[in-house]
């Protein structure tokens, strides 16, 4: 009797080994896969506050270069020097064009073009993309800006686009079965008397 219950722990032993092993490497997968998806949703969150933060300091008359270096440096855990070829952030004044008319109110929306001042368009990081306000992407090119009906003439809008192209930290599936592409854009008006 000593001796069946010795082998049916011994079998047991055994058994619990083989499942763990099988289960072991599904586990590890299922935790990376976690991660994963925990990095992709930071990095979007990011962007999106990025933008926004960005778009609402310039509205409320910070300069453009001051907004672009301290929205970088708050979100310096996704955008790094080191990997500054993996990033894009793009600020474009857009200001209605004057050689328009304009109907006041508006029952049309009013013609808006990038300004083409020294501080109409800035960038920051390498990541080779253009702005999608326009065809182009150029300076004093027309824009279209999506619910512009309705809005008073004379406006002046602050846009902060960024585009960042999402590299996985482990290689896992989840990397593999989404675009890594992603971009977020912010378009404000101004909230002080700035210009």
């Amino acid at each position: 009797m000593a001796r069946s219950l010795k082998s049916a722990l011994r079998s047991q032993k055994g058994q619990s080994l083989i499942e763990l092993s099988l289960i072991a490497p599904l586990m590890i997968f299922l935790a990376y896969g976690a991660i994963e998806v925990g990095q992709v949703i930071s990095t979007h969150l990011t962007m999106t506050h990025t933008s926004r933060e960005g778009a609402n300091l310039v509205s409320r008359g910070t300069t453009a270069n001051d907004a672009l270096d301290a929205i970088i440096a708050a979100s310096s855990n996704t955008f790094k020097v080191s990997n500054e070829a993996n990033w894009k952030i793009i600020y474009s004044k857009v200001v209605q064009d004057t050689t328009v008319p304009c109907p006041n109110p508006p029952t049309t929306p009013c013609t808006y073009r990038i300004d083409n001042g020294p501080n109409g368009r800035l960038n920051r990081g390498l990541l080779v993309k253009n702005s999608k306000l326009s065809a182009t992407g150029a300076v004093n090119e027309i824009v279209t800006i999506p619910g512009i009906n309705g809005v008073i003439a004379g406006q002046t809008f602050h846009v902060i686009e960024v585009y960042y192209n999402y590299l996985p930290y482990i290689v896992t599936y989840v990397g593999k079965g989404i675009n890594t592409d992603f971009y977020d854009r912010t378009i404000f008006t101004n909230v002080s008397g700035s210009v």
